[in-house]
């Protein structure tokens, strides 16, 4: 199973909705005070390129950056973990950040697909995949 979670805007390549971590980029935390900041600060650290689980961001670009790589969604892999310690699965901890951009003003859903298409890239944790003649589940 794969999940991949979403806002209700328009993703600007593909027939499907914004991903979560695009939505992320958009907020400004530094005008959130409180729980609100804490909330993101604590559930993004699992994902940042920095620090916790260190979350691997393909480079994508130049003519890495097919037609196929532009049309493509990432999804989480279910099962994918963080191996550090207290880390634990990958989906449970994006529910946290889900949670902590819906505490800021941009709902954020989960949607699930056993076959998210022809899948262009691939780890361990996620796929990036070319949607297939079904298109993609909508959350909103």
């Amino acid at each position: 199973m794969f999940v991949r979670f979403v806002c209700s805007r328009p993703h600007p390549n593909v027939d499907a909705e914004l991903g979560m971590f695009k939505a992320r980029e958009e907020i400004d935390f530094s005008q959130l005070k409180g729980s609100v900041q804490k909330a993101h600060e604590e559930a993004f650290y699992w994902f940042s390129a920095r620090s916790g689980g260190q979350l691997h961001y393909p480079k994508l670009r130049g003519k890495q950056r097919s037609r196929d790589v532009r049309k493509s969604l990432f999804w989480f892999k279910a099962e994918a973990r963080f191996y550090l310690s207290g880390g634990g699965l990958m989906v449970d901890r994006a529910r946290q950040l889900a949670a902590a951009l819906t505490l800021a003003g941009c709902e954020i859903r989960e949607i699930e697909s056993p076959e998210p298409g022809t899948i262009i890239w691939e780890d361990s944790n996620q796929v990036l995949a070319l949607p297939g003649p079904n298109g993609v589940p909508r959350a909103f």
